[in-house]
């Protein structure tokens, strides 16, 4: 029912391509996420999805019918906007039936409808009230009651949590999880912010200058970036990168006035290169404090000056440099007690992986 495909699709805004030949598959009852940062296109990408804005080139398909042409209440695509976009002198319950009295849905049907939503959103205590008297965590439920009460074939989700409060926000995304788990209807979702992305997708496109970078589950996203702008713009904190020159089948750092040569697992790939220096990059969780392990040629004991603690409260960020550039290893509390010049830091190199410095394209 809600299979969506984009095949080749282009939007240009006078001689501004600001989408370029993006194909997307997205599969019924999948919560796609589309994510970038400002300026990159997702929140026109979705528009074009929704028939807000026409396609330049290509074919945007629904349920296996073109609806390239047809506007969007032809499409049957519910859309909740980033500003609620709620009737103020209407209350909570006309807000929900006000899509089903225009399409002429009988009186007995529009109130079961709107008493099964607001159940399902633990809204059917504020049916009376006006949304002046709502919280705005109440208020994008009730957006989200008016899209459910269609029973589109999709649902799109325009940066629906970037008004609220972050414990909020924290609250309705585990909210809109367990809708998507209970209903299986498929879901485009806009944001901006990486943590949101990867605990609510089932896949993720991550988006740069109208171009799709990589789509792939959250774990491929993080753990197996397509570039350099992937694996910067997934994970908080972010990934580390540090220029280091090629020694053999080694990476050299220098850390706490001492070098040190690291192992990697594409080594044959960066020979293969004939690149003399590569951009290395490994997440924080990857630099830790000692640990017991066996003998693992991806594990390096390495002397860490830490100049910077950040307490985090469940572990601690610490900072400090490697070949000039700044670093972040994740700690244990205990030991951000202690970590100082000198710190002994353990380094798995397991999960490292390395860029072309010019190009920021993977050594693979």
């Amino acid at each position: 029912m809600g299979h969506i495909q984009l095949k080749n699709v282009c939007k240009s805004f006078g001689s501004t391509e600001v989408l370029k030949d993006i194909d997307l598959d997205i599969q019924d009852g999948e919560l796609l996420i589309l994510i970038g940062p400002s300026g990159c296109g997702k929140s026109t990408l979705m528009n074009l999805i929704a028939g807000l804005e026409d396609i330049t080139s290509g074919q945007i398909v629904v349920a296996g019918s073109d609806v390239s042409d047809k506007s969007p209440k032809d499409r049957d695509i519910a859309m909740v906007f980033q500003s609620y976009a709620l009737y103020p002198t209407m209350n909570v319950a006309r807000n929900i039936s006000f899509g089903l009295e225009m399409r002429k849905v009988p009186k007995d049907e529009q109130d079961e409808t709107v008493n099964k939503v607001a159940e399902l959103l633990q809204i059917d205590h504020l049916l009376d009230r006006k949304p002046g008297q709502l919280s705005g965590g109440q208020r994008q439920r009730v957006a989200m009651g008016r899209a459910l009460a269609r029973s589109p074939k999709a649902f799109l989700f325009d940066e629906p949590l970037s008004n609220l409060d972050a414990k909020l926000r924290v609250e309705m995304r585990t909210e809109i999880k367990k809708l998507h788990q209970r209903l299986g209807t498929t879901i485009v979702y806009v944001t901006h912010d990486q943590v949101e992305a990867m605990t609510l997708a089932n896949r993720i496109a991550v988006l740069k200058d109208g171009i799709i970078q990589q789509l792939g589950t959250p774990y491929e996203i993080y753990n197996d970036p397509a570039n350099h702008f992937v694996a910067d713009f997934m994970g908080s904190p972010g990934m580390n990168f540090v220029e280091c020159i090629v020694f053999e089948d080694k990476l050299v750092i220098h850390s706490g006035s001492q070098n040190y040569q690291l192992s990697v697992p594409c080594s044959d790939a960066i020979n293969r290169s004939g690149l003399d220096s590569v951009l290395l990059g490994i997440r924080p969780e990857m630099l830790t404090d000692l640990k017991p392990h066996e003998n693992n040629p991806y594990i390096h004991e390495v002397i860490f000056d830490v100049e910077v603690i950040e307490p985090m409260g469940g572990d601690t960020i610490a900072i400090g440099k490697w070949n000039d550039t700044e670093v972040q290893a994740r700690l244990s509390p205990e030991s951000g007690e202690i970590a100082d010049k000198g710190f002994k830091l353990q380094v798995d190199t397991s999960k490292a992986i390395v860029f072309d410095p010019l190009t920021g394209q993977r050594v693979r």
